[in-house]
């Protein structure tokens, strides 16, 4: 399977949906949340089914993964803590590819 390359946009907003992934507790309650876009380029593959975003504080360590079928996912960051981020591909099998190259905010 094929590596991924991933890109990061951001924007800040202080208003959350109850359905948004909002991770981190920093700065206390009334932290800022960004929400960071991540879009990367779909899978050549014929018959990948999804793509795991996965994430944490510490580089190379993701504690909690996404799941998204299409090639871009909106993840919500609380405070002014660094969070790192990559993707997998996997197909109708399950089978997964490596991790893209980490991105990381701010």
């Amino acid at each position: 399977m094929y590596l991924l390359a991933v890109l990061l946009i951001a924007f800040s907003s202080t208003k959350a949906n109850a359905d948004d992934v909002v991770i981190g507790e920093g700065d206390g309650p009334n932290a800022r949340i960004t929400y960071i876009t991540l879009v990367w380029d779909r899978n050549p593959e014929p018959d990948i089914a999804g793509y795991n975003v996965y994430y944490g504080i510490i580089s190379g360590e993701y504690v909690r993964m996404e799941t998204v079928t299409d090639p871009t996912a909106i993840i919500g960051v609380k405070g002014s803590r660094t969070f790192y981020f990559a993707v997998t591909a996997y197909n109708t099998n399950g089978v997964e590819s490596a991790l893209s190259e980490e991105v990381h905010w701010p």
